[in-house]
């Protein structure tokens, strides 16, 4: 299959938008700081001083007050935040249509009493969400301090503007064959984008709806069409679900049995950006109307946008609640959301939404060897980079490409969720055509529906072959469980890139499930465990955990045998290395063959290096050489002798490294300006994470001045830890 010429990816932000309206009473600064200072208010202090007289409104989110199970906010406790889904999801669940419509009752009358008690203008209330207690709206500095005083209020935060997030990768999934076995048919996906082109013939080629865009809503415009004028959206629908096809470089989506919903987020026909309130709507949408066609129920939700820098999960859940509310819902009714994980090359962090813990990041990998590509990159990456003026992020990177390398601008962490291909994707655009050969769409924004049509067809298997859906949490599992793992070579950090045909193989086959984090970790042991979640249709005869200093089928260098049948299990692990990173796997086995969770690593905590002191070497009146040895325990480590007329040890040498080895070193310094004829004590100390380690007392005594004598080679103070190796002598200063 041909391979594009190379197209510069975007590093995207979140940006902030406020709009252009008066009020009548002036907002003073004194009243500004108030705004600041209070908890509720979750606006950064640049948004707030920016409503002045010429940005008097700020367009925000307003979470409200769950009547039913929330206590209003205290002082000591003003950002509670409403936990009305996950209360009534344990309860009764939201897949029951009754209990979903009196939430939408119930929210819709919190929202009206709030609204018409503190006068907001309807005409400037935006999105009234349907299961999330909040509305946006575009409101004043006195009507935000208003709120904000409310004992419904639970927070007031800003309504961001995100923006989206810009090959055939199906042979690298292993997706062929499960594709034109399954084709994702009997179910939907929701594109949340910039709309979908429906007249193009591989997405319906005729109105709306169609027999492939069978429905869909614009959230962002307030409007019934949600037609493509970007074409961000419409090159994601071809990946995931376009009609199968030979035309070129286009051979159909993933999923190219699956129907497709249109959600056009974006503010205006052609932009790109949407604000937070109009993703959680056409999220919540989604729930709405997951089984308007019941053949056809929306399984899957794929949106390639997002931005910002999040480092972990629990300060992304915070950020903005109407979003976090409506993942954790979309998940409650079986919806799997998949959301591209940024395009910054960042190595700690990922973007928003995708940081979110109901949803699934994807990063991206490149599906092919085509050459050098030179994507623009953040300044914050730690990919070898290089400044330029002409990326807006100030810089680039040069990927040598080739298939399963991850992309320098793909963001990683340690929360991320799996891999998918992206670069350069001969897919459907606005207007009828492909995008063409040199310039391919690509970025996460392309991965995120490689993995969503991967998820939609892997749906389709299980619905064929057990008569029933996956659960999110056991969709995700599958397709990270039996992944082809990737580390990304910018940061060292391996997830599983889909393997659809694996995957598939698993169901109704081998066991799934999970691996648990390692507990109770220590220098040399740690509990380490798994959960089986489904026996694959057969008893589970053997369970247990593997571990070893590799990640992939050589992580069962040791083994566990926990017992049978399903269910979670710990085992305590013992006579590890100190200071060192080891992978995990749970497995269990029926009679189809053995399953594996997904690989976890922990490491052990250090301990202070051995330190051993040996005999001096007296070389004249004045000098001696000092000797010992050290063992680092798998911990860099520094080592120096002290020595003294007597064992307060009045003198030192320089600590200097002698490395992270397991075996022991020799270490020796050379000291002089000593007197003669007078006995010294001396030890040998180590230090390094994990403590500090003394070696034996020993002592010398320097010769009288008419002995021999070899020569001063030293100054007093001197010398260091010198450390003996294969290569020479190293260390000491």
């Amino acid at each position: 299959m041909q391979r594009r010429a190379l197209v510069l990816c975007l590093s995207l932000s979140i940006l902030f938008s406020f709009a252009q309206l008066s009020f009548a009473q002036p907002f003073t600064a004194a009243n500004i700081e108030a705004l600041k200072a209070n908890p509720k208010v979750n606006i950064t202090d640049t948004a707030l001083d920016r409503l002045s007289a010429d940005t008097p409104m700020a367009r925000v989110i307003v979470n409200l007050r769950d009547p039913l199970t929330q206590d209003a906010p205290t002082a000591n406790s003003p950002m509670v935040r409403s936990n009305t889904a996950a209360a009534r999801r344990s309860v009764n669940g939201l897949r029951d249509a009754s209990v979903r419509r009196q939430l939408v009752d119930d929210v819709r009358a919190m929202q009206q009493q709030v609204i018409e008690a503190h006068h907001v203008d309807s005409a400037r209330v935006g999105s009234r969400f349907n299961y999330h207690f909040g509305f946006s709206a575009e409101l004043t500095p006195e009507e935000i301090q208003s709120l904000a005083d409310s004992a419904d209020v639970l927070s007031i935060e800003e309504d961001k503007l995100i923006q989206a997030q810009v090959a055939q990768g199906i042979p690298l999934m292993s997706a062929s064959i499960i594709s034109d076995t399954y084709g994702g048919a009997g179910m939907s996906i929701a594109i949340c984008d910039t709309g979908i082109d429906y007249t193009h013939p591989m997405l319906g080629g005729g109105g709306f709806p169609n027999a492939k865009v069978i429905g869909g809503y614009d959230t962002g415009e307030d409007d019934a069409d949600p037609m493509d004028g970007n074409g961000h959206g419409t090159a994601c629908a071809g990946i995931a679900a376009g009609d199968l096809n030979n035309d070129g470089d286009y051979i159909g989506g993933v999923a190219y049995g699956a129907k497709l919903y249109a959600l056009k987020m974006t503010y205006s026909p052609t932009s790109n950006s949407a604000y937070t309130s109009a993703m959680a709507e056409a999220w919540e949408w989604c729930i709405t109307h997951q089984n308007d066609d019941p053949a056809n129920p929306i399984m899957i939700i794929s949106t390639s946008f997002g931005g910002g820098k999040f480092t972990d999960q629990a300060s992304c859940d915070g950020a903005a609640i109407a979003m976090t509310s409506a993942a954790a819902n979309a998940k409650a009714v079986g919806i799997t959301i998949f959301v591209s994980a940024g395009n910054d090359g960042y190595c700690d962090a990922i973007a928003w939404p995708a940081c979110l813990s109901d949803v699934v990041s994807v990063g991206a990998v490149y599906d092919a060897d085509f050459g050098n590509y030179y994507p623009c990159v953040s300044e914050d990456s730690c990919a070898s980079k290089i400044a330029t003026t002409y990326c807006s992020t100030g810089y680039y990177a040069i990927d040598r490409t080739s298939a399963d390398l991850v992309t320098s601008y793909s963001n990683t962490s340690s929360f991320l969720s799996l891999f998918a291909p992206s670069n350069a994707a001969y897919t459907t655009q606005i207007g009828g055509g492909y995008t063409n050969t040199t310039a391919g769409f690509g970025g996460t924004s392309a991965a995120c529906p490689y993995a969503a049509g991967a998820a939609a067809t892997l749906q389709s298997a299980s619905k064929a072959r057990t008569g029933a859906f996956l659960t999110p949490d056991q969709l995700e599992l599958y397709l990270t469980n039996n992944g082809d793992l990737i580390t990304d070579s910018k940061v060292t950090i391996a997830k599983p890139r889909i393997n659809l045909g694996h995957s598939a193989d698993a169901i109704s086959s081998v066991p799934l499930l999970t691996t648990e984090a390692a507990t109770s970790v220590t220098a040399e042991s740690a509990m380490i465990g798994g959960s089986v979640m489904d026996d694959g249709g057969d008893a589970v005869t053997a369970r247990g955990v593997c571990w070893g200093l590799s990640a992939g089928p050589t992580t069962d260098d040791s083994c566990t045998n926990d017992g049978t049948g399903t269910g979670s299990f710990t085992e305590q692990i013992t006579g590890l290395m100190p200071n060192a990173a080891y992978h995990v796997r749970a497995y269990a086995t029926n009679s189809f063959g053995t399953g594996y969770g997904q690989n976890v690593t922990f490491t052990t905590l250090s301990i202070p290096a051995d330190a051993h002191t040996d005999s001096a070497q007296v070389l004249s009146h004045s000098s001696v050489t000092l000797s010992g040895t050290v063992n680092p325990n798998g911990t860099e480590t520094g080592c120096y002798f002290e020595y003294g007329t007597d064992q307060a040890y009045s003198g030192t040498t320089t600590n200097s490294p002698i490395g992270s080895g397991r075996s022991e070193s020799p270490a020796s310094a050379v000291i002089g300006s000593l007197a003669e004829n007078t006995t010294y004590h001396f030890r040998l100390i180590a230090t390094n994470a994990g403590g500090t380690s003394y070696g034996e007392d020993q002592t010398f005594t320097t010769l009288p001045s008419s002995g021999v004598d070899t020569g001063d080679t030293s100054s007093s103070g001197g010398g260091g830890c010198f450390i003996t190796t294969v290569a020479g002598i190293v260390g000491g200063r």
